[in-house]
């Protein structure tokens, strides 16, 4: 689903009208239905109303589209849309640890968010890591 957002994103040419995204196309009504479901998923209130917040300005990026055909303004979309359903999925996941972790295993909890110009580097890091000790 964030693909789908990010693809098109990456693929904006100033104006060219590309039906294959989300916000233009015509499975806007399953994306957004799947962005739903997740949204019903999530227990915590906060990242509940989250994903509620990215709907809702996905739905009026829609809505301003079919009003006056008006090619979506793609960067922003991704600070309204993309960004925050990327820090939304890794919180998500981040939770889904927390849950699924056995009663012995270290997990890392409450740590400090990493400032997302350290979180490329700190992801090479770890990769790095496993791949030393894979070796």
């Amino acid at each position: 689903m964030l693909e789908q957002l990010e693809d098109r994103i990456a693929q904006s040419d100033g104006g060219a009208r590309q039906l294959n995204s989300p916000l233009t196309g015509e499975d806007y009504a399953q994306w957004t239905d799947r962005l739903r479901d997740i949204e019903e998923l999530i227990r915590d209130p906060d990242l509940r109303a989250e994903a509620a917040r990215v709907r809702e300005a996905a739905r009026e990026f829609r809505m301003e589209y079919k009003r006056h055909s008006k090619e979506p303004q793609w960067d922003m979309v991704k600070k309204m849309i993309s960004s925050p359903l990327q820090e939304l999925q890794r919180k998500v996941q981040e939770e889904l640890v927390r849950k699924t972790a056995k009663q012995n295993e270290l997990v890392p909890l409450d740590r400090d968010p990493v400032p997302e110009k350290y979180r490329t580097e700190l992801d090479r890091y770890f990769e790095r890591l496993g791949e030393e000790r894979s070796k």
